[in-house]
């Protein structure tokens, strides 16, 4: 029997840094070498020029490697999620043994404070961002009402700079959507950043006092 047990299935990772997968291989045809691993990609973006085989300490469910995988030379359209299938021998053969993990290169983009939202007395966003990258990028910024279809958006570029950028957004949902719980989401170049929710607060209305 051969198989391919993967410890980590998921790494997010920006250019310049490097996604671990931990991974333990048993086959019935001795202990495969670190060069007889291969890992593809369904997303055409992926590179092989990104990934290392290394093996690792390891005393139980055979031998154990970590596959690496480290991004560079990022282009825009290369940001995004990555499905990976890490397999040993050939395909369609007795000899063949295979694993799926995911890989997500994020832009360079930090939140430098925690993104605020406000519903009273009138609805604002607002989030300062830092691009640690060398090229601007896109980022998406939005606001759901839960329960209904109402929800507002506002794109822009981020540019390459060493100073926070700072956004500011405004929105006045309609009638019968200003209660409840609103979705707030930050994405840059398709990949999320953030997404949190915002209850809806009425401000407190003193009583009214009456004259005996």
């Amino acid at each position: 029997m051969s198989d391919i047990i993967l410890a980590v299935t998921e790494c997010q990772v920006a250019p310049g840094e490097t996604a671990y997968f931990p991974f333990a291989a048993s086959t019935a045809y001795g202990i495969p070498s670190i060069h007889d691993f291969n890992v593809i990609s369904d997303n055409p973006d992926f590179s092989p020029e990104w990934v290392r085989f290394r093996r690792s300490a390891g005393d139980s469910y055979g031998p154990h490697y970590i596959l690496e995988i480290s991004p560079a030379d990022i282009g825009r359209s290369q940001y995004g999620a990555y499905p990976l299938r890490v397999s040993w021998g050939e395909a369609g053969t007795y000899r063949y043994a295979a694993g799926r993990c995911a890989l997500i290169v994020r832009p360079c983009v930090r939140a430098v404070t925690e993104p605020a939202a406000k519903i009273w007395p009138a609805g604002q966003v607002c989030l300062s961002l830092e691009n640690h990258g060398s090229t601007g990028i896109d980022v998406s910024v939005s606001i759901r009402h839960r329960g209904s279809d109402w929800s507002k958006e506002w794109d822009f570029e981020l540019p390459a700079k060493d100073d926070p950028f700072s956004f500011s957004g405004r929105f006045d949902p309609p009638a019968g959507k200003r209660s409840g719980d609103f979705e707030l989401a930050v994405s840059a170049a398709g990949v999320p950043l953030v997404r949190r929710t915002v209850r809806a607060r009425r401000p407190l209305i003193p009583r009214r006092l009456i004259a005996a």
